[in-house]
């Protein structure tokens, strides 16, 4: 497992926390929603289109 795997699991369950607790006002969850999912999609373009760096590599 990569970091690029760990950092989707930890992202996936803080996500998966907040949104079924109460631990942030709706307005706070929003912008986590928000920030994170350009973090995320960020990191994933990243990943993908500078590095080239995927699991699977088609023939």
């Amino acid at each position: 497992m990569t970091v690029f795997h760990v950092i989707h699991i930890v992202v996936g369950l803080w996500l998966a926390l907040v949104n079924l607790t109460d631990i942030l006002t709706p307005m706070a969850l929003v912008w986590n929603n928000f920030i994170l999912g350009l973090v995320v999609a960020g990191y994933n373009a990243y990943y993908i289109f500078i590095q080239g760096n995927v699991d699977v590599q088609s023939n």
